[in-house]
């Protein structure tokens, strides 16, 4: 299910990096003209195909959200200066320049499908943006395709990330991926929701008629990852899930999300005790992201994910965001720079990581 990324118009003489990427932004916006026509486009009302207008009366419970969802996905992340705080975390070296060093490491060769948990012992950590972050990161710089699962029982928001609708939940989908059922990679693709291209993902499983067991999502995930050289597994909050444990039986990578505030670290920081002197996950590779999603928060991301690599661990942190925190739909373009690069070398460390498990 490899698919290749279109990388749109490129303007005569500019250069290019080695992914085919304008070296001033390798996550570049659309031409001007394109935006230019959409801007000029007349409002002539309601049109087949176009969603209704705020307000308009429709058969959809959720269909008042419609206005907001598409209005969010469009905030752009604003904070000081952009250049200063480059130069101060990468030398004043040019960020194209760091950018395409990050992105090598994010697309090493995979021989075998990597299964990545994404887990948190707190709701509102931003797991599920982290989980969105990191699949959006891996479609958009490696040629293969990525699938992003979530696992959480409830009414997850990994589809409201994705800026994806109706996506089928796992259970769905599950008696078809388990007892030895190799369903093609065609077939697959079909069964899931595409949110980009070469990425595919499963919706919220709180309206799926049946839960399947752990032992079921564990047959499932391992089948789809088959198809995929990364898998992500987007975790119900708390390790001692079910759901949760049969995610990490089998994979070869997890990331620990924890928020920047003191209740946060001090719940943190109490679990990863845990997670070291715990059988069955103390062999995985375990990365931590410490995420900031209040902008008055007392306690800064990169100061608390130093204190966590003082203490040995793999650290890393994305300060606030306002398009993060808007809780739309992501697209890195509308990143900080500075919080793009910390989300690609976020990427190929936690890949790199995962592949050196056997």
């Amino acid at each position: 299910m490899s698919a290749s990324h279109n990388q749109g118009p490129t303007v005569e003489g500019q250069n290019l990096d080695p992914w085919g990427q304008p070296v001033n932004d390798p996550w570049g916006t659309p031409p001007p003209s394109r935006r230019d026509r959409h801007r000029q486009t007349p409002d002539t009302g309601s049109r087949p195909g176009t969603s209704p207008a705020p307000g308009a009366a429709t058969g959809s419970l959720g269909s008042p959200l419609e206005h907001d969802r598409r209005r969010l996905s469009r905030v752009k992340a604003t904070g000081g200066s952009v250049t200063r705080t480059l130069a101060a975390l990468f030398g004043g070296r040019h960020p194209a320049t760091i950018a395409g060093e990050q992105a090598a490491s994010v697309q090493i060769p995979v021989t075998t499908g990597r299964r990545i948990a994404v887990v948190s012992t707190r709701g509102g950590a931003g797991k599920s943006t982290a989980a969105a972050l990191l699949a959006g990161v891996y479609s958009a710089l490696r040629p293969d395709s990525t699938c992003v699962l979530d696992m959480d029982p409830g009414h997850g928001s990994l589809a409201l990330r994705l800026g994806l609708e109706n996506a089928p939940a796992l259970d769905a989908i599950v008696p078809e991926l388990t007892g030895g059922a190799q369903p093609g990679a065609s077939h697959l693709a079909e069964m899931l929701a595409q949110a980009s291209d070469g990425l595919y993902a499963t919706g919220a499983r709180a309206a799926a008629p049946t839960r399947s067991s752990g032992a079921e999502l564990r047959q499932a995930t391992s089948t789809i990852s088959r198809y995929f050289p990364i898998t992500l597994l987007d975790c119900p909050t708390g390790l001692d899930q079910a759901d949760t444990q049969a995610a990490l039986a089998d994979c070869h990578g997890a990331v620990f999300i924890v928020p920047a505030n003191l209740s946060g670290m001090d719940n943190a920081l109490a679990a990863l005790a845990t997670w070291q002197t715990w059988p069955a996950v103390a062999a995985i590779p375990l990365t931590v992201l410490v995420m900031q999603q209040d902008r008055s928060s007392a306690l800064d991301a990169l100061d608390q994910a130093g204190r966590l690599s003082r203490l040995g661990f793999d650290a890393h942190a994305i300060g606030y965001d306002r398009h993060l925190a808007a809780g739309a739909a992501i697209s890195p373009s509308l990143l900080l720079p500075a919080h793009r690069e910390a989300a690609i070398a976020l990427a190929g460390r936690i890949l790199s990581r995962a592949n050196e498990v056997r």
